[in-house]
């Protein structure tokens, strides 16, 4: 979220981060979400710079709606903790 936020009020023109499977790039123009090619996943992946250029297989979305899907999963995985304590004290 405060990647996000940086990028909202300025603070950063970009984001980039790289997992296992999936590439994440924030810029000012929306998230774009990419698989990484296995085989080559440094050059296959797309840069901040080609953020307008959506590579096959990616997701784009804007910023905002971005926000709010984090905001929603935030929120599904803290109830969640909070249903989880709360069967775990009926098995006692």
């Amino acid at each position: 979220m405060d990647d996000l936020t940086a990028i909202e009020d300025g603070s950063d023109d970009s984001r980039e981060f790289i997992g296992n499977a999936h590439q994440v790039v924030i810029d000012t123009q929306g998230v774009t979400l990419s698989p990484i090619d296995s085989a080559d996943s440094a050059s296959s992946s797309p840069s901040a710079a080609d953020a307008d250029k959506v590579p096959a297989g990616a997701y784009h979305v804007a910023l905002k709606h971005f926000r709010e899907i984090l905001e929603d999963w935030e929120a599904f995985i803290m109830d969640d903790q909070v249903d989880d304590s709360i069967v775990d004290d009926e098995y006692l």
